[in-house]
């Protein structure tokens, strides 16, 4: 395994957290590959990148804000194919006032494409949900496209 993929693969699972957090869905749909697979539990699963962003939009609908923070991880390269494990805090805010906390593990395959490594597969597993308290919040500011 060379650190180059391995630090891509770091960096894939760290653009797709930062779209989540600031919502953007082109940037979300562009680390999946064309023909990947999502399972969100709960029987959400989908097929195809099209199918997938349409399920992250359904998902997120739900929420004022989302803040994904990715805790620890392991990356296993082998060719063109990967696979990791990540581990994964959400806060979730929704407009009734209400929030929720998530704490999840996600089981991923990679593939390398001609525009680097995407997500082939991912598989959420939820280890812990309940309430969170709504606190104060403090959007984002934009992004600044200058820095990476």
């Amino acid at each position: 395994m060379s650190v180059e993929d391995e630090l891509a693969i770091r960096a894939l699972v760290a653009r797709y957290a930062d779209a989540v957090c600031r919502r953007d869905p082109d940037a979300w749909a562009a680390t999946w590959a064309e023909d990947c697979r999502w399972d969100l539990g709960g029987g959400r699963v989908t097929s195809g990148r099209a199918e997938t962003l349409d399920l992250w939009r359904t998902a997120n609908a739900k929420y004022d804000w989302v803040g994904q923070v990715v805790t620890t991880g392991l990356v296993e390269v082998d060719g063109d194919r990967a696979r990791g494990w990540w581990y994964l805090i959400e806060f979730n805010n929704r407009a009734q006032g209400d929030g929720t906390l998530h704490l999840g593990h996600y089981d991923d395959e990679y593939v390398r494409t001609p525009d680097g490594w995407r997500f082939a597969s991912r598989a959420m597993h939820m280890l812990y949900r309940g309430a969170m308290d709504r606190g104060v919040v403090i959007p984002l500011p934009p992004r600044d496209t200058r820095r990476p």
